[in-house]
């Protein structure tokens, strides 16, 4: 009952710290919501983050009619041809407005007449130095649109000049003379439906984890990520104050009373571990009925996996408080290891757009193997048997953790 009694005396005084707990719950909502909305755009199957682009015409071809048509109807740009007052963008104006809209087009004079005779015909992209998205969309549009251009007039090119070679073989050698016309306009015409109607084409499905469609949104991956982050934020704070108690003694006290070393130390854990579990369950029963994220195909999986990170974050927490010697050097260096944790471990970011060595390194940490688990579960819809590997590594780390806490910890 020792345990217990340490556990709720540390639990009541928590709960008497209104600030602390606005830091629990409120701050990590704030944050996930903040974030999860900025990047909702991504995640919107019927409207997409439109990128307003500035368009410099100096060319009246057909072509350049056609390519603005395309760029017009391109799903992700905004195309802006006349400035405030209504008169067309020139390339003084469109250098000028490149810092704030980062990628500007020019499609100079006498392109569509260097297209239609085979000649370099160039688009220009002008570009930001400091962006390196926004210019790299606007190229990669343009880019698909010249291959179409350039495959017809080299189709073009090619067959015009075959049939000329075989009208003139047929002219030197039978004495025959024919006319080309009709064939030339026949490859042009089939050139043209062929760039309009490619025979190779590349098709995208979307695989679902889970027999039902469903919507992804930013919260299956944000919820979790923050949640453990500030999990491990609050369990060191927690675990530090008892750094605190040992400097004012109160430890020192507590060792005169019939209690164990064992238990005032398992009576703290407890406390902690009850608090980081609660501050997740309280997060994810926000994401779940404010945010409507989904839970995935194995609620039982998901409370397991909460428990273990739960009981893992404790675990290094405890460690934390135990290596060191006063409260200002575990804040210190509890912030540094938790921060870095969460960048390398994916709560910030997923980590499949990280070099695969980082990717192994990453799996040193707690973050990586629950931010695995939670992503098999939420976003790829897989089941209970996914995640068995993120617990049994989250429940083993927080063994270790807690062992090694008792070993090293210091009364005085």
């Amino acid at each position: 009952m020792n345990i217990w009694h340490i556990a709720m005396k540390d639990i009541r005084i928590f709960l008497r710290d209104i600030p602390g707990l606005i830091y629990l719950i409120l701050t990590p909502i704030i944050v996930i919501a903040i974030a999860s909305f900025a990047l909702s755009g991504i995640f919107a199957d019927d409207e997409v983050e439109r990128f307003s682009i500035p368009l410099v015409v100096e060319d009246e071809g057909e072509l350049t009619n056609q390519l603005v048509d395309v760029l017009q109807e391109t799903s992700v740009l905004k195309i802006i041809k006349t400035t405030k007052d209504g008169k067309q963008i020139t390339r003084q104006e469109a250098e000028k407005l490149v810092p704030e809209y980062k990628a500007a087009i020019v499609i100079p004079d006498g392109f569509s007449d260097n297209v239609a005779q085979g000649e370099l015909a160039e688009l220009i992209v002008m570009s930001d130095p400091a962006d390196r998205v926004i210019p790299g969309v606007v190229h990669d549009i343009l880019s698909q649109y010249t291959a179409k251009l350039s495959m017809q007039s080299v189709t073009n090119e090619v067959a015009i000049e075959a049939l000329m070679h075989i009208t003139e073989l047929s002219k030197a050698v039978h004495g025959v003379e024919l006319d080309p016309t009709k064939e030339i306009q026949s490859v042009q015409e089939k050139s043209e439906y062929y760039v309009e109607n490619p025979p190779i084409q590349v098709v995208t499905n979307v695989v679902q984890g889970n027999d039902e469609a469903r919507e992804t949104t930013p919260f299956e991956s944000n919820v979790p990520g923050y949640a453990v982050m500030f999990v491990l934020l609050g369990t060191t704070a927690a675990a530090s104050s008892l750094l605190d108690e040992r400097e004012r003694g109160t430890l020192g006290k507590l060792q005169t009373l019939p209690i164990t070393r064992m238990s005032i130390l398992s009576g703290k854990m407890l406390a902690n571990f009850t608090t980081a579990l609660f501050q997740m369950f309280v997060l994810f029963t926000v994401g779940h009925f404010v945010f409507q994220m989904w839970l995935g195909p194995s609620i039982l999986g998901l409370v397991l996996l909460i428990v273990a990170t739960a009981f893992a974050a404790t675990g290094m927490a405890m460690l934390i408080a135990s290596v060191c010697k006063t409260r200002a050097q575990a804040s210190g260096i509890s912030l540094l290891i938790v921060l870095s944790m969460s960048a390398l471990g994916g709560s910030w970011w997923p980590l499949y757009i990280v070099p695969d060595w980082l990717q192994t390194v990453a799996h040193v940490t707690l973050t990586a193997w629950a931010m695995s688990g939670f992503n098999n579960l939420l976003v790829y819809g897989q089941g209970f048997t996914s995640i068995l590997t993120s617990i049994t590594v989250l429940f083993s780390m927080g063994i270790l953790f807690l062992i090694l806490s008792v070993r090293f910890f210091r009364f005085n």
